[in-house]
């Protein structure tokens, strides 16, 4: 029974510095919060190297969100398309995971890396073939997106592909993959 009794209380005592970090940082947020709106109350976020905690950008953020629309409209007012977040997760990586196809389309045409690397030498085409986004890892292909590419744990994008049974990614990447022939027909 005394176990008990002070494993309770160490779990209470620890739940409650837990809240009271929590509330502190609440607190912290919401005055500064409160000091940007007294500051700028009507001001547009700049689409500049402001970065959140994560080193989010506002272009990620939005990406993230699927607003195609302030994609669009933060990179015509001048972000920058290949800026990454603290892992160099880019705003093509993430649009490509997510399977939008119009923000890839957007940010390439703007000058997205299509063989950015992360921290891990992930890149955007890994990202797709892992979710099974077969029409983004056309689109990144066709941009030039290297399917040789490997990363940190030497497995490529077809690798990524294959693990979760993608089919039709894995038959475009060896396709893509496939020495060119000379151009004669047997």
């Amino acid at each position: 029974m005394l176990r008990f009794s002070t494993l309770l209380l160490f779990t209470t005592s620890l739940l409650l510095l837990s809240l009271s970090f929590i509330g502190c940082s609440r607190t912290a947020d919401n005055s500064s919060q409160t000091n940007k709106n007294a500051a700028a109350p009507n001001a547009v976020e700049s689409p500049g190297p402001s970065k959140g905690t994560d080193g989010s950008t506002p272009l990620l953020t939005a990406v993230n969100k699927g607003d195609t629309i302030e994609v669009r409209r933060l990179v015509e007012a001048g972000a920058d398309v290949n800026a990454a977040n603290e892992s160099g997760v880019t705003p093509l990586m993430n649009a490509a995971g997510m399977g939008n196809k119009e923000a890839v389309e957007f940010l390439i045409q703007k000058g997205a890396n299509v063989n950015h690397r992360t921290s891990g030498n992930y890149t955007p085409l890994m990202q797709a073939a892992l979710v099974g986004k077969t029409e983004i890892v056309k689109i990144l292909l066709n941009a030039g997106a290297d399917p040789m590419v490997k990363d940190t744990g030497g497995r490529t994008a077809i690798t990524y592909a294959e693990d979760q049974k993608h089919d039709d990614i894995v038959q475009l990447l060896k396709e893509r993959m496939a020495p060119q022939s000379s151009g004669k027909k047997k």
